[in-house]
């Protein structure tokens, strides 16, 4: 399941919008939120903070490649955790003025992060708190995105209110450390929920295409009934409610492309019917289509 930072307007004004990217800094006391956005396509842009930094993708997609070279796609819906010093690089193949990347970084330094660790495994020492480094690139869980939201929400408000960002903060790593454990008990449950991965890998490979259930229950090799208690019991829904979840989602990004729309983006996300998909996608996101885009088109 995909659980996005709220999609935030261009910070960057027109007459800054060259070069590989722009950053906009936002200062929270012990801590500080950056928004990166870059409007054309580049590559190898070396990725590097001296602090802790935990990014979320908010628009388009990059692609991220390890310390080992290995290639990620770091798109809405995941977060990317990057210790203080190390480095890595990434490429921007689709970024564009018109539709540019845009990702929020909650950067930490290592004094800050020490305190609030020390307090957390202070005040609360039945858990074990601390940052696990093995695991850079999560999938994103709803109180992970809400407390990011909150943070993005609050920082955007003036004066700054540094008690509360303090407060938030610890919420917020909170959070991140629950995420990145959900996320290793996912993957170490793969194998016996692979069917449900494969399943899932195809949805997203093929969601620009009718998607029928006989598809689904060959390439899990199991009934139809099976099938949908998979997903229940690993997804928390049916397989067709994870697919309209998918579409939705993938609709929301390619909505911001100028270049496509309302028709292209319903027939790209595999809507048949361009009515249809504006139903849908108010229901999801509560506004239509078009109100989507003049909320956040580039001005």
């Amino acid at each position: 399941m995909n659980h996005c930072v709220d999609l935030l307007s261009i910070q960057t004004p027109k007459h800054l919008r060259a070069g590989l990217e722009n950053r906009k800094r936002l200062d929270c006391g012990d801590f500080e939120v950056n928004i990166f956005e870059t409007f054309e396509p580049s590559t190898k842009v070396q990725i590097h903070h001296e602090g802790l930094s935990v990014s979320s993708m908010i628009r388009g997609r990059k692609t991220v490649y390890t310390e080992d070279g290995d290639p990620f796609e770091f798109t809405p819906g995941t977060s990317l955790i990057l210790p203080k010093g190390k480095t890595i690089y990434a490429d921007f193949p689709h970024a564009k003025d018109s539709n540019p990347v845009q990702c929020a970084t909650i950067l930490i330094p290592s004094e800050t992060l020490e305190t609030q660790i020390n307090f957390l495994n202070k005040t609360y020492p039945r858990s074990t708190w601390g940052i696990d480094y093995s695991r850079l690139h999560i999938h994103n869980d709803s109180e992970l995105v809400r407390a990011f939201n909150e943070i993005l929400q609050l920082v955007s408000e003036s004066p700054a209110n540094f008690p509360l960002t303090d407060l938030l903060l610890k919420s917020f790593l909170i959070r991140v450390i629950e995420a990145q454990s959900s996320h290793k008990k996912e993957v170490s449950n793969m194998p016996i929920n692979s069917r449900v991965y494969v399943v899932k890998k195809y949805i997203k490979e093929n969601i620009g295409n009718p998607i029928s259930t006989q598809a689904l229950t060959r390439i899990a090799n199991c009934s139809k009934s099976t099938l949908y208690r998979l997903f229940e019991n690993y997804c928390g829904q049916s397989p067709g409610e994870y697919i309209l979840k998918e579409r939705m989602m993938r609709s929301r990004n390619l909505l911001l492309d100028p270049d496509l729309n309302i028709s292209d983006v319903a027939y790209q996300t595999g809507f048949t019917s361009v009515s249809y998909f504006v139903k849908q996608f108010k229901t999801f996101h509560n506004c239509t289509p078009g109100d989507f885009i003049r909320k956040f088109e580039i001005s």
